[in-house]
């Protein structure tokens, strides 16, 4: 990642390495470091984890159960390593999840029809084998690969849990915040930006400048689209 600097716009990302949409914007922010002073710090949270503290039961305990493990890879990896582990592994992981040929590509596409319970056995079949991906991707930066058996360990959970937790807030209260979620020195947190493909080049430098000023605008409390989410595509658009 790039060094931080004085007149750096300091960027604070949260995100769990299995959620696609996450992904997108993760390697959108990538690009826009190479168009506008900005340095992103990477935070890692866990949906799966945080969604059974708030009592959200998903319709599938085995996929819940392993939805948890990706993130719990990462606070390991954390623990052993520090921050600077986060960035190439969550690259690792990343694209082995939902890059091109990746374990997860195309799979909320082929899934959106159908019902909850048929989408989660769709997601569940690829989720058994993501322990392999998690261990290539250790093995890729330098870390044991063993350190993927860590998805079945809960003493990251509480880590993890405080990382959601240290999302800045500014006095509102909200039960779950999903991912991804970035704030811009220190501001308020943002979800999203939600993308269906990476934008590149300078066309990521002008998405950056139009979220920089909503996130920057203390009236400013929602910005969504009317529709269906998008399919997550992992191609450089520029």
């Amino acid at each position: 990642m790039t060094t931080d600097h004085t007149d750096r716009d300091r960027v604070d990302f949260w995100f769990d390495p299995l959620c696609g949409w996450t992904w997108l914007a993760y390697q959108w922010l990538r690009q826009v470091e190479t168009v506008r002073e900005v340095s992103v710090r990477l935070r890692p949270t866990g949906l799966a984890l945080m969604r059974a503290r708030t009592g959200q039961v998903d319709v599938n305990a085995r996929y819940h159960e392993l939805a948890q493990g990706p993130a719990r890879v990462i606070a390991a990896a954390h623990a052993q390593r520090g921050e600077e582990i986060l960035a190439p592994l969550y690259d690792a992981i990343g694209a082995r999840l939902h890059g091109p040929g990746g374990l997860l590509e195309g799979v909320f596409g082929r899934a959106r029809d159908l019902s909850p319970e048929e989408r989660r056995l769709v997601q569940l079949e690829l989720l058994e084998k993501a322990e392999g991906a998690l261990a290539a991707a250790l093995a890729e930066v330098g870390l044991e690969p063993g350190l993927s058996e860590e998805i079945r360990s809960t003493r990251w959970d509480d880590f993890l849990a405080a990382s959601h937790a240290s999302i800045p807030l500014d006095g509102r209260r909200i039960d779950l915040i999903g991912v991804p979620v970035v704030s811009v020195n220190g501001g308020n947190g943002w979800f999203g930006p939600v993308l269906s493909a990476i934008p590149a080049g300078e066309r990521a430098g002008r998405l950056w400048d139009g979220v920089r000023l909503v996130a920057g605008e203390e009236l400013a409390g929602e910005l969504k689209v009317v529709g269906d989410r998008t399919v997550p595509q992992p191609r450089l658009v520029f």
